[in-house]
């Protein structure tokens, strides 16, 4: 019986370099799964691992710090629970901001293909008006949508949705214009496959190493965003609470209590952090597969 013979020889310095690449890509991808999964959990569980109402006021409390009277994070100016509002604060906050990256990178994706594949004067058309949208500065943009619209966390979450589609079509059409020279591509037309099939079937699987890591990223920039029109007045209403309305509400108090700004600032730049990292590695390992 022979032993299986084990292969001794050093890598290659391209293989040591994929090697290397693979490990870094997969501890983007575990450190921002780990982040996500552990955000997703506070925020599905808030009802649950919520201490009080958030929305409950006892002016007596207010401006407590960490660990008071059954407060493990203190309270508001208002005397509210700041761990109660930070855990429905960030149910809002990313329920919002997914929904947002969703629809923005919905219309971005098919946008960009309907330019990509069919040329002429569509391609023409859409990257115009996406070069108008993009005339405008992102934040500015969502503030006249809001103030049309009307200020509340859905209009808000449409407004920073709309601002975004311009840069999803532009990074889409740019890799489908790429997809659409390729030989199979021709040899579907000639073969006579319907327009439809060709853009489902042919051309959409082979972008999804760019659109599926820019929806986790657009997720990230959107927290930031519905974050900032909620800081501005423009997003959810009180007494309800997400991250930027928690923001807003405690800048006059950081004096006297750091924590109540703190606290749904760091959320925020965690949130951030972990969905591009969750984005950076999952786009190095769908690269590397194709």
């Amino acid at each position: 019986m022979h032993n299986a013979s084990v292969s001794t020889e050093p890598l290659t310095n391209t293989e040591a370099a994929s090697q290397k690449r693979s490990l870094k890509s997969n501890g983007y991808l575990l450190a921002g799964a780990a982040i996500m999964l552990l955000l997703a959990a506070f925020a599905l569980l808030a009802p649950v691992l919520a201490p009080s109402d958030p929305n409950a006021i006892n002016p007596v409390q207010s401006l407590k710090s960490f660990n008071f009277e059954g407060h493990l994070l203190g309270t508001d100016n208002l005397g509210r629970d700041l761990l109660s509002r930070l855990l429905y604060g960030g149910r809002i906050t990313l329920i919002s901001s997914v929904v947002a990256a969703l629809i923005s990178t919905s219309l971005g994706t098919a946008l960009g293909l309907i330019a990509a594949y069919y040329k002429g004067w569509i391609d023409v058309i859409v990257m115009r008006l996406t070069d108008i949208l993009m005339g405008f500065p992102f934040i500015l943009l969502a503030i006249l949508i809001v103030a049309a619209l009307g200020p509340s966390t859905i209009n808000a979450l449409i407004a920073v949705a709309i601002a975004n589609v311009p840069f999803t079509a532009r990074l889409v059409k740019s890799e489908a214009a790429r997809v659409r020279e390729r030989e199979f591509i021709t040899a579907a037309l000639a073969l006579g496959a319907n327009h439809q099939r060709i853009v489902l079937s042919h051309m959409l699987p082979n972008i999804i190493s760019v659109t599926i890591p820019t929806l986790f990223m657009t997720t990230g920039w959107m927290i930031g965003q519905t974050s900032a029109l909620s800081f501005l007045g423009l997003g959810t209403q009180p007494p309800t609470a997400d991250w930027g309305s928690m923001l807003a509400e405690s800048q006059n108090y950081m004096a006297s209590l750091p924590q109540v700004a703190m606290l749904p600032g760091l959320m925020i730049v965690i949130a951030v952090v972990g969905l591009n990292l969750f984005g950076v590695g999952l786009r190095s390992s769908l690269m590397r597969e194709e």
